[in-house]
């Protein structure tokens, strides 16, 4: 027993005493052993391309090699929080942007995300700023691009202007992706997207010379999402490679609290679309008389949309609705257009419902959506 307690006290003795030693050994091995450093250079870069431009930028506290590799990133987001909307956050973050943009030594910039929210009323001027920012971006040739230029009013104020597309942009060629949010297009602005392939644009003031040159400038145009959209009436979309449309949400160009009281108020909106073979129209379209032309390669239809009373009285205009997406082999309906299931019974219509695979009745997203079989 004796010479068990002398054991198990010289191997605690021994413990103690090489502890520090073992210590240094772990820290000297963990120090060699730096794998992370050893990945090669493209992986490095293509790990920090997808965090944020500014935890990239806090990888150069790690050792003098990690001090440039987060300029050579071709993935960049670069957005201030909507919470905080001091001035001195928002010039922080101003700072912090135009100090990086100029570093960054990649030829060009596939991706580049950009959202910024600022108030008006507080004397500063943003614009100049952004259009820098844009410049410089364009000029790296971005492939992928998501805008979202969002202001809060605080009154008094003496506008509200949203922030306008700068010209560069609005002619950058090498653009294939564009996702904008809460700007606008100057009128005097030509659209000129020669390989742009997927366009949103989101609460934006579209003119009919705005889509005409997004159809006649844009040949390789594949998909074009709308939202919270107004002021354009005709939608023609003529090329054979435009297989996608979607429209969410049509705002009345008279504004929401307008008094509206009989047919001339409605505002009609057109769309012709031969080659679209998906086609989305959902949320609100109030006072809105919708026409569909040609949809003659139509294959699916998402139709998750609504009307105001004014509209729903007419059942000419749910029946030339329906009988224009006769084409689809699979049809989704809102709950407001269920109701023209009682069209039935008006010539032309029972070979239309006989086309479709099924019906579904969309009903508040707080709900299941029910499935009604043809």
């Amino acid at each position: 027993m004796r010479n068990q307690d002398q054991f198990s006290g010289n191997s605690e003795s021994m413990f103690v005493e090489n502890l520090p030693q073992k210590k240094a050994k772990m820290e000297t091995t963990c120090e060699k052993t730096d794998r992370i450093s050893k990945l090669p250079y493209s992986i490095i870069v293509q790990i920090l391309s997808l965090l944020s431009i500014i935890d990239a930028f806090k990888t150069t506290v790690l050792s003098k090699d990690w001090q440039y590799f987060w300029t050579c990133i071709n993935n960049n987001a670069y957005n201030n929080e909507y919470g905080r909307l001091n001035c001195s956050t928002l010039h922080k973050f101003i700072s912090l942007t135009d100090n990086v943009l100029p570093l960054l030594s990649c030829s060009s910039i596939k991706k580049l995300s950009q959202t910024f929210v600022f108030r008006y009323g507080d004397g500063v001027s943003y614009f100049p700023v952004i259009d820098k920012w844009l410049e410089f971006v364009v000029n790296k040739k971005v492939e992928d691009l998501r805008l979202n230029i969002l202001h809060r009013i605080v009154y008094p104020i003496g506008h509200d202007q949203p922030y306008s597309l700068p010209e560069v942009l609005c002619s950058s060629s090498p653009i294939i992706k564009l996702i904008c949010e809460n700007c606008r297009i100057l009128e005097d602005f030509v659209l000129n997207w020669t390989y742009q392939k997927s366009l949103t644009l989101e609460s934006l003031f579209l003119r009919d010379e705005h889509i005409k040159q997004i159809m006649s400038n844009c040949p390789q145009l594949e998909s074009l999402k709308t939202h919270k959209f107004c002021d354009f009436n005709h939608l023609h979309m003529i090329s054979p490679k435009c297989r996608r449309l979607q429209l969410i949400h049509h705002s009345h160009p008279r504004g929401d609290w307008y008094p509206f009281e009989d047919e001339t108020d409605t505002c009609c909106f057109e769309i012709v679309a031969p080659y679209v073979e998906h086609l989305t129209i959902s949320g609100g379209f109030n006072y809105t008389k919708i026409k569909l032309r040609d949809l003659s390669s139509l294959n699916h239809a998402n139709l998750n949309l609504y009307c105001d009373e004014f509209a729903e009285r007419d059942e000419n205009i749910l029946k030339d609705f329906l009988v224009s997406v006769h084409c689809a082999n699979e049809l989704i309906l809102s709950s407001w257009l269920i109701k023209g299931r009682r069209l039935l019974t008006v010539p032309g219509m029972q070979m239309v419902y006989n086309k479709f695979l099924y019906f579904k009745t969309f009903i508040p997203p707080t709900r299941q959506p029910i499935k009604v079989d043809s």
